[in-house]
């Protein structure tokens, strides 16, 4: 090997590694396209054991994002007896999806005798992935740090959080977003454990744990997004990121519905008007 390489000449070296980058290269992706397809055309199961809890993420953009978000929750018949915990993910400084949030629980986050509990949600604050005006050289730093943030939220390691102990997973079972970078954050952390969840299950099946094997397989992190309504022939910047990665995409305009990423991938959903 090693005179094999002592006969190569300095550009013969660097055609080799090129190639060797450009045949990694087109692994990765193929094993990203394939892994995506998979993933995004699993269907879970549509029932789940009586009484069992359930944790629902909500992603509240800001602005009109959130306003959107809450009518959409408000209704679509939101029971806090089926979604037993909620987890409200605002961005740094958005005080006012943070008090949305609030009254949104005070008036329908109540039991079956009329109680609010503060116990059954929690509101956790993440880093802006881009603030307004910021400059787009600094932007992949603040993502990225927006990006980390995210994934200690979905796994239960942000120090807002306070899931109950009767939760078996601090992973969320579905998570519902409609807002900008912040929600790519999210879904894409989420795409991401479950890639892992997916390799430690075939790990597992391999070795034969059964245990570890059982628990990875959980149909949790299942994300939806819902395109803005102002979005009415077009898809947003997040929208357009998001496409391959929501399990279910909900758009409100005809002229957005059929739509997919690629081919083998699920097409967008006309849902009609979701906040009017």
């Amino acid at each position: 090997m090693s005179f094999f390489l002592a006969s190569l000449s300095f550009w013969d070296l660097l055609l080799w590694c090129v190639a060797l980058a450009i045949t990694l290269g087109v692994g990765i992706l193929i094993v990203l396209f394939l892994s995506l397809t998979i993933s995004q055309n699993i269907i879970p199961p549509k029932r789940r054991s009586r009484g069992s809890p359930t944790h629902l993420l909500v992603v509240l953009g800001s602005g009109g994002h959130t306003a959107e978000m809450l009518y959409m929750l408000e209704h679509m018949n939101f029971d806090p007896q089926i979604y037993t915990y909620r987890t409200y993910l605002v961005s740094s400084g958005d005080n006012f999806s943070a008090d949305k949030a609030k009254d949104f629980e005070a008036q329908y986050g109540q039991n079956s005798q009329g109680y609010a509990h503060n116990n059954n949600y929690t509101i956790v604050t993440v880093p802006r992935a881009r603030r307004v005006h910021q400059s787009y050289l600094t932007a992949p730093f603040s993502t990225l740090q927006c990006f980390w943030a995210c994934l200690n939220v979905l796994c239960g390691r942000h120090p807002d959080q306070k899931l109950p102990k009767e939760y078996s997973s601090f992973y969320p079972d579905l998570i519902l977003a409609n807002g900008p970078a912040t929600a790519v954050c999210v879904v894409a952390g989420a795409k991401l454990i479950r890639f892992f969840l997916c390799l430690a299950k075939c790990v597992a099946l391999c070795l034969g744990l059964r245990t570890l094997s059982s628990f990875t397989s959980a149909p949790k992190l299942r994300a939806i997004y819902i395109e803005s309504w102002a979005r009415v022939s077009s898809l947003s910047t997040s929208g357009v990121l998001l496409l391959p990665l929501a399990d279910r995409f909900l758009v409100q305009w005809p002229a957005q519905a059929g739509r997919r990423a690629w081919w083998g991938m699920k097409r967008t959903e006309y849902a009609g008007w979701l906040v009017i």
